[in-house]
């Protein structure tokens, strides 16, 4: 098999190429700031209307809320609640 010589002027122009990419990732992670999840879960429930376990599973219960259970762990849609505490707000 024949080798090609290495030719330095390659190399550096490929890390160039490879750290100009990465550069560009970087700042579009920026840019787009913390990725937020569509749900929050039991914990920011619990702490936002500053409830317990109990009564945040009666309100599951009485089917004032919807939620999503994934595996052990249940979601409640943001935009839901966040549209009910505007509502609340308004009467």
């Amino acid at each position: 098999m024949k080798k090609k010589p290495n030719d330095p002027m390659n190399e550096g122009q490929l890390l160039r190429a490879i750290f100009d990419i990465f550069s560009e990732i970087l700042i579009h992670l920026q840019k787009s700031g913390p990725h937020e999840s569509p749900y929050y879960d039991n914990a920011d429930l619990k702490r936002m209307l500053n409830i317990s376990d109990s009564t945040l599973l009666r309100i599951r219960r009485s089917q004032d809320i919807p939620y999503v259970r994934i595996g052990r762990k249940i979601f409640y849609p943001k935009w839901v609640i966040d549209a009910q505490f505007r509502n609340a707000f308004r009467k």
